[in-house]
């Protein structure tokens, strides 16, 4: 499954894990996982059904731009959310 590592400012929203292992095959179905698994963070992420400008997300160390939440999510993936520098 998906390994969704969450940074300090929000790990409160994740009951302080440092990391969230949730299933999905594209970024919609791991954030659905994630919000059932932690509710109020997806919050922190998603909005108007793409991600928050003042957040990125990251797949095995490349941020994704401008592809959205269809994209596909391989079962081993590591994802990072990136607050913007500051702490957002």
């Amino acid at each position: 499954m998906p390994v969704v590592h969450v940074p300090a400012s929000l790990r409160h929203l994740a009951g302080d894990r440092s990391q969230v292992e949730v299933p999905g095959a594209t970024l919609r179905q791991v954030f659905a996982a994630l919000e059932r698994e932690c509710p109020g963070l997806t919050a922190r992420i998603i909005a108007d059904d793409d991600v928050r400008p003042d957040m990125a997300v990251a797949i095995d160390g490349s941020i994704l731009e401008g592809v959205g939440l269809v994209y596909a999510v391989r079962p081993e993936a590591e994802i990072y959310l990136v607050p913007p520098i500051g702490g957002g």
